[in-house]
């Protein structure tokens, strides 16, 4: 079964340029991968970081 999504051409012209990147057969191909990829993304492309260390406010502002 088939079915039609309504995008912008903006949105359908980038589509097309992943699409010829990505070398998939078909759209629904590489609307897959993007999902895919977009569900195993690190965590760290994130920006979390183990070792950091929480942010805090400061009281008094930074002297130069």
């Amino acid at each position: 079964m088939t079915t039609s999504i309504p995008v912008s051409k903006e949105i359908r012209a980038r589509l097309k340029g992943l699409k010829e990147r990505m070398k998939p057969k078909t759209f629904d191909e590489l609307l897959r991968r993007l999902l895919e990829r977009s569900r195993h993304s690190p965590r760290d492309r994130l920006g979390a970081h183990p070792e950091m260390k929480r942010f805090s406010h400061r009281d008094d502002p930074q002297e130069p």
